[in-house]
């Protein structure tokens, strides 16, 4: 591992294949092809990492192949994100007189033969040898078409998958009728559509078609319609899809028409081109009336969609044959921003269908296009390569290319002419990454690098269909990482509560998962591996491994890149710990180096954008931990017992400002947890930071600070704190003076927290569980804490009589006896005369008041008869009583003039139902911080 980053070559990446519909001769049907791409030989090193004019010397071959319709049925073809795997799936249109279907093309488990589903019917494969079968991709894949029939004429496109206003997962479909332009949600599990809306203003004409766009974690339709010479496009956002209900005219938004050459073709294609942004934008492409090609991006401004710019393109240099123009995206230059490539067939050099190439970059800065590089291609020995049709894409193809635009052409030489029959070529043109640079060509095109012929067609055939896909779901680019070395100091990071839950009613029991990786977003820390490692969170975000993307999932909620697992068994550089039973807090203290790697290019079942964090500790033993809350290094003291539900209700959250509840909240709206008989809730929460700047060693902070006491002051969750509380702050100096990066200052790339409600035996014990994830205002660490509330008849029938009791945070958790009443119900407060107020607070565990409850206090540490704690037999250093409210805290104080040294202190307390035969005892130490010296066993979270 070097400097240079501890990841190979570009990182890590996984691939895609491409796809191509080949008419055969006689016209009568097709073939489906998946295109593989590979090295030449078994272990060469990948190519194409940016050398000028670099060509990558790739073998691309047809891998399988299935039989498919006939290329005339076909009206729209489109690649489909799949949510639910994280892989993509080919989906076309197809019309066969007045009946319209959809087809499916996917990668199924395993290799499955000619059959009828109750979703529609599956056709058999076929390999490239052209034996009978399913296609073979690999282990257990296959390739697999899935016919829909429809029912409904209008159908004229597929747009995506999205989420309707219900939160259910749908295939958008759309078309065209005299009503204006209609969309159809299609549930590919039952094979029909569910629901239908009319585009209120829309304009009549034939449609072009229609596409799923992202901007700011909202999903968008975006519709685009030829009327009247001009291409006008409609976006909505599809949470206003609702079933059942009409389309708000207000929901629909109308872009500028564009005006178009009559008998021009439309192209379009979705990319990112902004710089630091995940949100996509809409690409099209046609003859402007006076013939000249354009391309004009619709996207998103002020939130709202709009048409960002629009640019005529030059084609001088080689003369398009037709009016016919290609499109495709991808970050060429890996910097996160995509670059835009349009292609059209061309008479050059001699070569009538040669294939001409234009590179275009976005300035955001400007809101112009600027044309970067140009290229003219041609078949093996100068043969005509896009006379017949031409097709893109682009991206990480195969395992041997890692930037390039994937070409499609069909055209002949003459002795294919001869016989009535067009080559299918396949090939890759390499971009200089550096000088966003196509290769040099001269007065005649340059050979398209890497053809390859893939399969003859009819010489009259309508064209080919072809693209890249991720069918398996793996693509993943990571771009050149930025080294940070920093010195750490160490940190309270998070204090974690556990999720309220009564031992007595419980089924399942709830969960905490909490994952932080690397540094950098207001209010948290880093936390570090004492091995370099990739992130669990950045595992799954990139799509790769068991990752699952159940985004629309009824109570998951995500916000940033990825859906978190309790159960992933990703790599990681977080911590991840899930307290079940006892308070956690994270801390840490080490030197490190941080590579932070751009997530260039991921699965598309996932949102976009992002860091990569890897992590190598500077020392050898770095000090970190996810310690107990009550362990004896901290005075933590809390209102409520874990395994005690009603305990949380009616307690301060520590550190919350409810005025200042948009600037503490790192995640908004509140969301609350059902907890009933059902499968459990989960609330996942998921924050990420691409702030790139640097993070140096030194932060200064206005406020300053001698000792950790000042931090008490701030807080009532820590009776006492040890002194140094591993800031490594000598007494004189203060925060701002210090080589210290400051928790209230410092930032998180990747946060993921995972709250499950557990479930209850009985529905009369439901109750709601609200988590609040904020940033402490006085300490400036995360806390995740709770509130109870909503309870179900159950529990007041349950807990009807009173009974006083004291917090015992070890009650469950200790086979010490000492520790298991150990409780800091029992405090301390010093008065000016040297006498101390032994504060007890007593909690009424039911919903009626006790009336009269005593607590009585003696000198001296707790004895036990059998492993049980017995009421002290000496004279009580005091006795007081008072009434408890239900669901109530009273605090009750006994005077007392402690003796030098720490000294024990034991509480008895009975009242109501709860005799004094049976009643709580517990004890505290005075002072309190003398606890961490008793030298008692470790606790173990249970």
């Amino acid at each position: 591992m070097t400097e240079s980053g501890p990841l190979p070559d570009t990182g890590m990446y996984r691939m895609f294949d491409g796809y191509l519909v080949t008419p055969d001769r006689a016209g009568a049907g097709s073939v489906f092809s998946r295109i593989s791409f590979r090295l030449p030989e078994a272990g060469a090193v990948a190519s194409g990492r940016g050398e000028a004019g670099g060509i990558p010397a790739v073998r691309i071959a047809v891998a399988d192949s299935i039989p498919f319709p006939a290329y005339g049925e076909v009206v729209a073809s489109t690649v489909v994100d799949d949510s639910r795997t994280g892989a993509q799936q080919v989906w076309f249109v197809r019309q066969v007189g007045g009946e319209v279907f959809l087809d499916r093309v996917s990668l199924s488990a395993t290799a499955t033969g000619t059959g009828q589903t109750a979703a529609g019917r599956t056709a058999a494969g076929q390999t490239a040898a052209g034996q009978t079968g399913a296609g073979q991709t690999g282990a257990g894949q296959a390739l697999g078409r899935t016919t829909f029939p429809l029912g409904a004429s209008w159908v004229r496109s597929i747009a995506g998958e999205a989420a309707l206003a219900t939160k259910t997962q749908v295939v958008l479909v759309t078309g065209a009728s005299d009503q204006g332009v209609v969309v159809g949600a299609f549930d590919a599990s039952s094979g029909r559509l569910t629901s239908t809306w009319t585009l209120p203003g829309s304009p009549l004409g034939s449609l072009v078609g229609s596409w799923i766009l992202v901007q700011d974690f909202t999903t968008w339709l975006f519709v685009t319609v030829r009327a009247a010479g001009a291409l006008s496009t409609l976006a909505v956002p599809t949470t206003a899809l609702s079933p059942g209900q009409q389309l708000p005219a207000a929901d629909v938004h109308h872009l500028p028409r564009v005006d178009v050459a009559t008998g021009s073709s439309a192209a379009a294609t979705l990319g990112r081109m902004l710089p630091g942004s995940a949100g996509s934008q809409l690409i099209l492409a046609a003859a402007g009336p006076s013939g000249a090609p354009f391309v004009v991006m619709q996207g998103f401004d002020a939130g709202k969609p709009a048409q960002r710019a629009v640019a005529v393109i030059d084609t001088a240099f080689a003369k398009p044959r037709s009016g016919q123009y290609r499109l495709t995206c991808a970050d060429l230059d890996n910097n996160g921003q995509e670059e835009l490539v349009l292609a059209y067939p061309a008479d050059y050099g001699g070569v009538t269908g040669a294939a001409a190439f234009v590179l275009l970059r976005f300035d955001a800065q400007h809101s112009r296009w600027e044309a970067s590089s140009r290229y003219v291609a041609a078949g093996p020995g100068g043969a005509p390569l896009a006379s017949l049709d031409l097709r893109l894409g682009s991206g990480v193809l195969g395992d041997a290319v890692t930037s390039g635009v994937l070409v499609l052409g069909a055209g002949g030489d003459l002795a294919h002419i001869m016989k009535g029959e067009a080559q299918v070529f396949a090939g890759i043109v390499p971009v200089d990454p550096v000088t966003l640079r196509f290769p040099p060509y001269a007065e005649a095109p340059a050979t398209l690098p890497a053809a390859t012929q893939i399969g003859v067609t009819g010489l009259k055939a309508p064209g080919v269909l072809g693209s890249v896909v991720d069918l398996s779901g793996l693509s993943v680019t990571l771009g050149p990482p930025v080294l940070t070395q920093l010195s750490s100091r160490g940190q309270l990071l998070a204090i974690l509560q556990v999720p309220p839950f009564d031992r007595e009613t419980v089924s399942i029991a709830p969960s905490l998962t909490f994952s932080e990786s690397d540094n950098q977003v207001k209010g948290l820390s880093v936390t570090s591996s004492k091995d370099w490692v990739m992130s669990d969170d950045a595992g799954l975000s990139l799509g790769i491994s068991s990752s699952m993307l159940n985004f629309h999932l009824s109570k998951t909620y995500g916000h940033g890149f990825s859906h978190t697992e309790d159960n992933s068994t990703s790599m990681g550089v977080a911590i991840s710990r899930t307290p079940t039973q006892l308070d956690r807090l994270v801390t840490m203290s080490v030197d490190y180096s941080v590579w932070r790697y751009p997530i260039v290019r991921r699965s598309r079942g996932a949102e976009s954008g992002g860091m990569l964090m890897v992590v190598f500790p500077g020392s050898s033993i770095p000090v970190q931990g996810t310690p107990i809350a009550y362990d004896r290094q901290f005075g933590y003291r809390t209102g409520y017992e874990p395994g005690v539900l009603l305990s949380y209700l009616n307690v301060e959250l520590d550190g919350w400002d409810e005025t200042k509840q948009s600037e503490l909240l790192l995640f908004r709206p509140l969301v609350s947890l059902e907890v009933t008989n059902d499968q459990p809730d989960t609330n996942t929460y998921d924050r990420s930071d691409t702030n790139q700047d640097t993070v140096g060693k030194h932060y200064f902070v206005a406020t300053s600070a001698s000792s950790s006491a000042n931090l008490l002051m701030n807080t009532h969750l820590f009776s006492y704190l040890p002194a140094s509380f591993g800031f490594n702050l000598g007494s004189s100096e203060s925060y701002s003076d210090s080589a210290m990066e400051m928790t209230s200052l410092s930032r998180t790339e990747s946060l993921s927290i995972s709250v499950s409600g557990g479930t209850v035996p009985d529905a009369s014990f439901r109750y709601t569980v609200t988590p609040y994830i904020y940033q402490h205002a006085g300490l400036g660490a995360l806390v995740v804490a709770f509130k109870v509330g909503n309870l179900g008849p159950g529990w007041r029938s349950q807990y009807a009589q009173p009974y006083p009791m004291l917090i015992l945070p070890f009650r469950h958790q200790s086979k010490d006896p000492l520790e298991k009443i150990f409780s800091r119900s029992i405090s301390f407060d010093k008065q000016p005369d040297g006498t101390v107020h032994i504060v007890v607070e007593v909690f009424n565990h039911g919903f009626t008041d006790a009336e009269m409850v005593t607590v009585r206090v003696h000198h001296g540490e707790p004895k036990f008869e059998d492993g049980r704690p017995v009421i002290p037999a000496d004279t009580p250093i005091g006795e007081v009583q008072g009434r408890v409210v239900a669901l109530g805290r009273q605090r009750m104080r006994v005077t007392w003039t402690p003796p030098a040294g720490a000294a024990f202190i034991t509480a008895v307390v009975w009242g109501g139902p709860r005799t004094i035969d049976f009643a709580e005892v517990a004890w505290n130490i005075y002072p309190e911080s003398a606890f961490e010296g008793l030298g008692l066993p470790g606790i173990r979270d249970a």
